[in-house]
């Protein structure tokens, strides 16, 4: 998967284009509305779902993806394209469930497909903002390297060292696997802002960063784990069964990167949000 996406990188900054990489985000972001419908029943009529409601999902998901490559790419759109997108999702599942027969048995899929569009449509669009931003291939490389790390962190810590077991939700997770991946978090970011200190943070507010971003990106990933957990499945899909799914490989990534980006933003700004 690293090796991936470093070709993938190596392409786009050989070409002088930030299309490869792109196309790879839009792609984990539809995987992963695409895997949330087939794991709550979104696409089947037995379960409360249909074809109507898993399409208008995957539009939904699809245009805040297009969204963020285009706002990313050529810059802010402005906010009525971001709240008449929501508007309109939520007025078109609307249309799709009332007039349905069996719309009660149908409102928990409609429920489940509004959440799919605004985590991996709306959220996880934030990613390509990041990737456009200047400098965006070193700073998402940063940005992903340090959540993902923080994950491994907390995995291998937790299983080896783990001993205090606090959240039934995720039961094996720990608590000292969550520190671990916090201490790693911070510890990249610092480093990072201390060898890139003008095309990133500085490293006092990298390492504050860094704590900020870590518990974000386990909030995500325990936010994954309860929707699994709901409708009762281990995995969210076979894709990639190392990872137990696609949304295993993003969940990190929805609320962190959101944040990510608007400090980031500020910070280009002058606001310097995380000094003091």
């Amino acid at each position: 998967m690293l090796a991936t996406i470093a070709v993938l990188l190596a392409i786009d900054e050989v070409l002088r284009i930030k299309t490869a990489v792109s196309i790879l985000i839009f792609l984990l972001g539809v995987a992963g509305w695409c895997e949330a419908a087939v794991m709550g029943g979104v696409a089947s009529r037995e379960r409360g779902g249909g074809p109507w409601l898993f399409l208008s999902g995957l539009l939904g998901t699809a245009y805040f993806l297009a969204l963020g490559w285009r706002e990313g790419a050529s810059g802010p759109t402005g906010v009525l394209p971001l709240a008449g997108g929501i508007a309109a999702i939520v007025f078109l599942l609307f249309i799709v469930v009332v007039f349905r027969s069996d719309y009660v048995a149908a409102f928990p899929c409609l429920l489940l497909t509004l959440l799919g569009v605004l985590l991996f449509g709306f959220l996880f669009s934030y990613l390509l903002r990041i990737y456009h931003f200047e400098d965006g291939a070193l700073v998402a490389a940063i940005f992903l390297l340090g959540i993902k790390g923080n994950d491994i962190a907390a995995y291998y810590v937790g299983r080896s060292l783990g001993r205090t077991r606090v959240l039934k939700v995720s039961p094996k997770k720990t608590l000292e696997g969550c520190g671990a991946g916090i201490a790693f978090s911070a510890l990249w970011f610092a480093a990072a802002g201390a060898i890139w200190p003008h095309r990133f943070f500085p490293w006092p507010q990298a390492l504050a960063l860094g704590i900020i971003l870590a518990v974000t990106a386990q909030i995500g990933d325990l936010s994954e784990s309860l929707i699994k957990r709901f409708y009762q499945v281990k995995d969210s899909a076979n894709v990639f069964p190392e990872f137990g799914g696609v949304l295993d490989l993003i969940d990190s990534a929805l609320f962190s990167g959101f944040l990510f980006w608007v400090l980031l933003s500020s910070h280009a700004a002058g606001d310097q949000p995380l000094a003091g």
